[in-house]
């Protein structure tokens, strides 16, 4: 795991009128969780895309809690999240941190923010944020899709690919991707254990850049390839 740390440090980098100007400017503030962003064409039983980003380019998943918006913000313009979001019709909701449990609390705290009650989740772990989506797994939430984004690691840590299956098993989706540097963690760890529609990208460059290609795709249940 200490190959797979170093790794990430070099790789990761309608609501209610008067919300709705904050929240279509820019990914308003959740406290203790990330931020959030609720596109103006997004209806009113839009799902909930809830990304579980990877570790932080420069503090990995030790984010200092001065940095914990800006960080969200980071992963949330440097992936285009607004732009899936608009063109996929959901609400999208970041964590600051790759270690960052997805709960029933936070949930009850967006709904109080935005007004809305999601029927639909969506859990999208990238990277290093396969540690969130573990806690999150842990927490007890349920979800309607999993998206896993070259994020196949710990599968000898903390269970994560038991964790997935039992998800899967009681009938939530699952796709993703990973890169060469993965293929040994997803042929050892994850291969034949998760019932999952993963494609076998080409190139580590794709890392990073196959999270804006490929997430609207896996949004809408189609391949990246």
């Amino acid at each position: 795991m200490l190959r797979a740390a170093a790794l990430f440090a070099a790789l990761a980098v309608p609501a209610p009128p008067a919300r709705a100007a904050a929240e279509n400017a820019d990914c308003a503030p959740l406290a203790g969780f990330g931020c959030y962003f609720v596109p103006e064409n997004a209806p009113a039983d839009a799902p909930l895309l809830v990304y579980l980003r990877g570790h932080h380019p420069v503090y990995g998943r030790g984010v200092p809690a001065r940095l914990w918006l800006e960080s969200a913000r980071q992963a949330f313009e440097a992936y285009a999240l607004n732009q899936t979001a608009r063109e996929k019709r959901v609400v999208a909701l970041v964590a600051y941190r790759s270690d960052l449990a997805m709960t029933a609390a936070v949930l009850d705290a967006l709904t109080i923010k935005t007004g809305r009650v999601f029927t639909r989740t969506i859990l999208a772990a990238h990277s290093g944020g396969y540690v969130g989506l573990g806690r999150t797994l842990d927490s007890g939430l349920t979800a309607s899709r999993v998206l896993m984004l070259d994020d196949f690691y710990g599968a000898d840590d903390d269970g994560l690919p038991q964790k997935l299956q039992r998800l899967i098993s009681s009938g939530t989706a699952c796709a993703g991707y990973y890169t060469p540097h993965n293929k040994a963690n997803y042929d050892a760890g994850f291969k034949g254990r998760i019932q999952c529609a993963v494609d076998e990208l080409d190139s580590d460059l794709q890392h990073n850049a196959a999270v804006r290609r490929c997430l609207g795709g896996y949004l809408d249940g189609r391949s990246c390839l």
